[in-house]
């Protein structure tokens, strides 16, 4: 009874939720390309109708410098230190006529994980704001309001996509395990496995696997 009772309230708090936050996990993806401080070329993990394979991704209601100057291309290699390699939640924008833009790049609002596939607040489009390479441009066309990102973080639902990527790089590691055992047999040779798929793009975790003082903290997905 008190289990239901608990559901029933976490249901009546989401109904009360802004819009604006979305589901942060809509699509996962593995950041393969930094085109600019907002411009990014995504691979895609578990997608869904929308996303393509290899998608181009903006960053929703942020504006970064043109890579031509200086201050683009500082933009440009901060948004390469933070996300190169990284697997990423997107929330996507879910406004039918403006999922993609003129230069057909899906709207995404973005979310590092961390050690236990939880997305992490703040968004990616905010850290880039809060760190002076990306203004915040605020888009009435589409279904995110920026001034939400500044807020507490909000309590997600359960979602079904950090099993599923769990899982999913298990049974790649366990793959890749398999042939490293079969090639070392083959070739008499000793060497530890790796796996090609690490969060944050490191053994250690996450790029956010930081002090307490970082104020990024993981959202959704608590019992």
């Amino acid at each position: 009874m008190m289990r239901q009772l608990a559901i029933l309230a976490m249901l009546l708090a989401l109904s009360f939720m802004p819009a604006a936050f979305g589901l942060p996990d809509e699509a996962v993806g593995r950041v393969v390309s930094v085109v600019s401080g907002d411009s990014l070329g995504i691979e895609m993990l578990i997608g869904d109708a929308r996303t393509k394979d290899i998608d181009s991704i903006k960053l929703a209601d942020i504006q970064a410098p043109s890579t031509v100057t200086a201050e683009g291309k500082a933009s440009q290699k901060f948004a390469l230190s933070l996300l190169k390699n990284k697997m990423v939640y997107l929330d996507i924008n879910d406004n039918n006529n403006t999922v993609r833009n003129v230069w057909s790049q899906l709207i995404c609002v973005i979310y590092l994980m961390d050690s236990e596939y939880r997305p992490v607040w703040p968004p990616v489009n905010r850290i880039l704001v809060e760190e002076g390479y990306a203004k915040q441009n605020d888009d009435p066309n589409n279904e995110f309001d920026p001034s939400a990102w500044w807020k507490p973080p909000p309590v997600f639902p359960p979602g079904e996509k950090s099993a599923q990527l769990k899982a999913m790089l298990e049974e790649a590691q366990k793959a890749e395990e398999m042939a490293l055992a079969e090639q070392s047999s083959n070739s008499s040779l000793i060497g530890s496995s790796k796996s090609s798929f690490v969060i944050g793009g490191s053994k250690k975790g996450s790029v956010l696997e930081k002090d307490s003082t970082s104020g990024r903290v993981s959202i959704g997905y608590r019992k």
